[in-house]
């Protein structure tokens, strides 16, 4: 996945582009892309009234993050998981 990137003042240092945020509900499934790649699916529990820091648990671990929506990391909806 390539990443939206913007220049921060007239220096050398890139960061992502904040990702909107404001159609995710507490509640939906979203598949977690972090820096470097890795990826996992996580449950959205709680965010801000300006959806920019969104809480959620990941599935598995059962881990909970505080996520902002400047730190890069992608937040992608997705469907429920198979059961087994």
């Amino acid at each position: 996945m390539k990443r939206a990137m913007r220049q921060a003042g007239n220096d050398d240092t890139s960061h992502p582009e904040p990702q909107d945020w404001t159609s995710l509900q507490p509640g939906n499934l979203v598949e977690v892309t972090e820096h470097g790649g890795y990826s996992y699916v996580a449950r959205i529990e709680t965010k801000t009234e300006q959806s920019n820091i969104i809480w959620i648990r990941s599935y598995g671990m059962g881990t909970r993050h505080l996520l902002h929506n400047l730190d890069g990391t992608r937040l992608q909806p997705t469907k429920p998981l198979p059961q087994s």
